[in-house]
């Protein structure tokens, strides 16, 4: 069995490809315990394989869900994992503020909520625009961004770009298919 691609993120392996705007510019005197792409889980859940015989089949991407030991943070990546967005709806239901929970995510990953959430939700989109034939809408809902507007305005505002620029920059061939 041979494997086609072992990892979704060939084309990237630092989560300041996915955020260039830095509105609270902070740092931590430590090294963060987590970087984004060791906290972010797949929208994929299999992976296309070649057997040797040249038969195309899936096998499932394990683990797609790891805990990282934190359960706040755990939960917040599962929420951001659903699509949902809103920092306050999640405080809310956490019995947070919106300020702690930046603070949480900040001392574990060295960005604040909302850069991570959007850092999220740009490589949400990025798979999505990459490894599949979804419309414009559809990625724009499916990767918590919203509405094209927003999607359109977030790729401005970090890749200079349309989206259907960056599927057109991003994608290789073999690509749509080769996750499910």
């Amino acid at each position: 069995m041979e494997y086609e691609n072992d990892t979704l993120d060939d084309y990237s392996s630092s989560s300041e490809r996915y955020r260039t705007r830095h509105v609270n510019i902070r740092t931590l005197r430590v090294e963060p315990q987590f970087n984004f792409d060791e906290t972010y889980i797949t929208i994929f859940s299999e992976r296309r394989i070649y057997d040797p015989d040249g038969d195309i089949h899936y096998d499932p991407i394990k683990p797609r869900r790891t805990s990282t030991q934190v359960e706040m943070f755990d939960a917040f990546r599962y929420y951001l994992d659903e699509g949902k967005s809103s920092l306050r709806n999640f405080c809310r239901s956490y019995g947070l503020t919106v300020p702690y929970l930046h603070g949480l995510i900040f001392c574990l990953t060295g960005m604040d909520a909302t850069d991570y959430r959007l850092s999220w939700q740009m490589k949400r989109a990025d798979e999505l625009l990459r490894y599949t034939n979804l419309s414009i809408p559809e990625v724009a809902r499916m990767s918590g961004v919203g509405t094209p507007p927003n999607l359109f305005y977030a790729y401005q505002r970090d890749y200079d770009c349309s989206p259907s620029e960056r599927r057109r920059a991003i994608r290789q061939p073999n690509d749509v298919g080769r996750f499910r």
